[in-house]
């Protein structure tokens, strides 16, 4: 199992205002810009700091933020399709039907943990 989950790879946070919540990470924080992205009809921003990577969610809704202002924890996996089997068969609650490809190599998927907090899980 732990040759599976190999780290976290970044957290996932819950951003009301995007270009405010961008100017307080990287202006008062320090975080440095990695990527602005608009996959679908939500931005993300993922920026760095040290070894760690925050993604703020754009969230200008209150029902957005349903699962909480820190919105999912995502942990880097060597092989996703087989973490996605061994979470099968511990019976845990999917919320992703299946893997799915971000890019060349680049997957993610994700899943509740026991007290109904959202994980992620990414390959890439």
């Amino acid at each position: 199992m732990q040759d599976i989950f190999v780290g976290v790879e970044h957290i996932g946070i819950k951003a009301r205002n995007m270009e405010q919540a961008v100017r307080f990470y990287t202006e008062v924080m320090g975080f440095t810009l990695l990527e602005r992205i608009k996959p679908g009809p939500v931005e993300l921003v993922f920026v760095k700091l040290g070894d760690t990577v925050v993604e703020l969610v754009e969230a200008d809704q209150e029902p957005a933020c349903q699962d909480g202002i820190v919105n999912h924890l995502a942990l880097k996996v060597s092989d996703i399709f087989a973490a996605v089997k061994l979470l099968e068969s511990e019976n845990v609650i999917m919320i992703s039907p299946a893997p799915m490809m971000l890019g060349p190599g680049r997957y993610n998927f994700f899943f509740r943990g026991p007290s109904g907090e959202k994980i992620e899980l990414f390959q890439g």
